[in-house]
């Protein structure tokens, strides 16, 4: 019989030959299953004689009920299975490094393999556990921006929740004018310091479902501000640059206890390093926040977190530090360079 003395792969590695300790729960079915394992990618790795690295799928994971079964159930095929389930990914030095395999399995080993047909690879499954899903608590998520300068955007959102019942989508219409009246308004102030070159274009206002999805996908509330609304003041500052404006709540820790929100305070001068305008970009945020919650109410701008909970947003603070959204420099061209002269 086989005589060398291979440790096992984990779970949810390499396969394997079976051993002789293998052999009855393959006659048996104990725990073991005749297939392909599904749901499972395979990596085949760019050096001879390794067999592939067998790995999970997102989303399909062990325990009772799932596709895979439980850690430690086996699975198992023959090559010629793997080959019909994968036909193009099978490296050509496979079947050599298989049959010099099998020429090593004798005695009970080697007639276990001639009962069961072919030489038997097998699969562990591994114990990966389960993701938690995402279970947020129903809110609307207000989302707005528009553009930045010539070719960037800018975009923000809040989420609205209620201890009590959400608005229905009836009231929800009837709150999106005044909405983008306040989102208006805060843009376009002096205190904000946006800039003339952020404008809001579109406001957003859906609900959303346990996983934070919207409920109606397909019929997106939005409105197109027409004429867009620019903020106050010269750009003082490349698009890249945000303020971040903290959404603070009662709690000074644990979940939902704290948001942000990245500001375009374009208009916010740099002169010293730091952001000097922090008080009133708070004022600003603070009567922003204000104007939403009348709207709202008796829901009001919250934290969520995706285990459900939250926290209505209670002030705002404002750092010195200015922040970066790459995501709001993404358009602008390099070319051409500026080329010097040739040096002396």
């Amino acid at each position: 019989m086989h005589s060398r003395r291979t440790p096992l792969p984990p779970p949810g590695a390499y396969p394997r030959f079976a051993t002789l300790g293998d052999i009855l729960r393959l006659f048996s079915g104990d725990r073991c299953t005749h297939a392909v394992p599904p749901g499972t990618h395979w990596t085949w790795l760019g050096f001879p004689e390794s067999w592939p690295w067998v790995t999970c799928n997102e989303g399909n994971y062990t325990g009772p009920g799932t596709p895979l079964g439980s850690p430690d159930d086996l699975w198992w095929f023959t090559l010629a299975e793997l080959a019909e389930h994968q036909p193009d990914a099978i490296p050509a030095w496979l079947a050599q490094l298989l049959v010099r395999e099998v020429a090593e399995y004798t005695g009970a080993l080697a007639a276990a393999f001639i009962a069961l047909g072919s030489v038997p690879l097998l699969w562990t499954v591994p114990n990966y556990p389960e993701p938690r899903m995402a279970a947020y608590q129903p809110h609307y998520r207000l989302a707005f921006g528009g553009p930045l300068f010539t070719l960037e955007e800018w975009s923000c959102r809040l989420n609205i929740t209620s201890a009590g019942t959400l608005p229905d989508s009836t009231a929800a219409d009837a709150m999106l004018p005044d909405l983008v009246t306040a989102l208006s308004n805060w843009v376009s102030g002096e205190h904000a310091a946006l800039s003339s070159s952020t404008q809001l274009s579109w406001v957003k206002f859906n609900e959303c479902n346990a996983l934070g999805h919207y409920v109606d996908p397909d019929n997106s509330r939005t409105t197109e501000v027409s004429p867009m609304v620019s903020g106050y003041g010269s750009a003082l500052l490349p698009p890249q640059v945000a303020v971040v404006v903290s959404l603070r709540t009662a709690h000074a820790r644990g979940k939902a206890h704290a948001g942000r929100m990245f500001t375009p305070a374009l208009g916010a001068s740099a002169a010293t390093g730091y952001c000097t305008l922090g008080t009133t970009i708070a004022q600003a945020a603070t009567e922003l926040l204000n104007a939403v919650n009348a709207v709202v109410t008796p829901a009001g701008v919250s934290i969520i977190s995706a285990t459900g909970q939250s926290n209505h947003v209670t002030n705002v603070a404002v750092g010195r530090i200015f922040d970066t959204m790459r995501t709001r420099r993404k358009s602008l061209s390099e070319a051409p360079y500026v080329v010097g002269s040739t040096l002396t």
